[in-house]
């Protein structure tokens, strides 16, 4: 039988993990649970750090930051705390993003939602682990709008997914895919605003955020649980702004990212 990595460090862990739960109990805000396991491990003579800054980079530019809920004993195990009605696949993805980022040894997502504490150990299994970007061209429909330009951004936006996996901010996967369209030889201008007009007056300028590709597509690079109708129309107005007819929103959210092409006036 194979050792547990740090079995007695991670033994005092989820022994601080279970006196706060049984102290405070489920359910309060994660900033509680952060501090209380903070100073537990503290009385137990082990090393810690709440919130702490890790660079995120994408072929080695910085684009963004991450914050470990708590980081003990300079990078041995990594915590992330959850207040959720149980331990869903993305936390433990969203580990996994962490370990790589972070190069933690072991990373714990602790749920105290439950009305029993719940943990998950996520060894940092990606060291060792070397596994190729393989995309697949989309069958997209010859007739829509740049077919060749489309699934090259598909391409683009599964290699960033790819690389970073989710659990990051939206600046994050904005950042990382407007390095990779620069890697790839594509294109683009960042808006990061667009005015606003309503029968010819002009109300004012809009944090928009988004990446102009090529002259020809409008992409939105989000990180959200759920896409809506609203996200989709909003895309939609700006494309009609800038007189585009196609639009990509990219979402970053999940294991698996989610993208929907948007179109414009009479396109298939």
């Amino acid at each position: 039988m194979s050792k547990l990595i740090h079995e007695e460090l991670t033994y005092k862990i989820r022994g601080v993990f279970f006196d706060v739960h049984n102290e405070l109990g489920p359910n309060l805000p994660e900033k509680f649970y952060q501090d209380a396991v903070a100073i537990g491990l503290e009385a137990k003579g082990i090393a810690c750090q709440t919130e702490k800054m890790i660079e995120v980079t994408y072929r080695g530019v910085q684009v963004g930051r991450y914050f470990v809920d708590v980081w003990v004993e300079q990078g041995q195990v990594l915590l992330e705390l959850k207040v959720s009605k149980e331990i869903e696949p993305i936390h433990e993805a969203q580990a996994i993003s962490y370990l790589k980022v972070s190069d933690a040894d072991l990373a714990i997502v602790a749920n105290f939602g439950q009305g029993s504490f719940v943990d998950k150990r996520l060894p940092n299994f990606l060291r060792d682990k070397v596994v190729s970007f393989d995309w697949k061209p989309q069958p997209i429909s010859p007739s829509m709008l740049f077919p060749q330009l489309t699934n090259e951004l598909l391409a683009v936006l599964h290699r960033v997914h790819f690389e970073l996996g989710p659990g990051f901010l939206h600046q994050v996967y904005r950042r990382a895919t407007m390095v990779e369209l620069k890697e790839q030889g594509i294109g683009y201008e960042y808006i990061k605003e667009m005015p606003v007009f309503y029968r010819g007056h002009h109300l004012g300028n809009q944090d928009t955020r988004l990446i102009y590709v090529d002259g020809a597509v409008l992409l939105a690079t989000i990180a959200v649980r759920e896409v809506d109708d609203a996200m989709k129309a909003q895309l939609k107005a700006r494309m009609r702004l800038l007189d585009l007819k196609l639009g990509i929103l990219a979402n970053f959210y999940r294991e698996k990212l989610d993208f929907f092409i948007i179109r414009q006036g009479n396109s298939k």
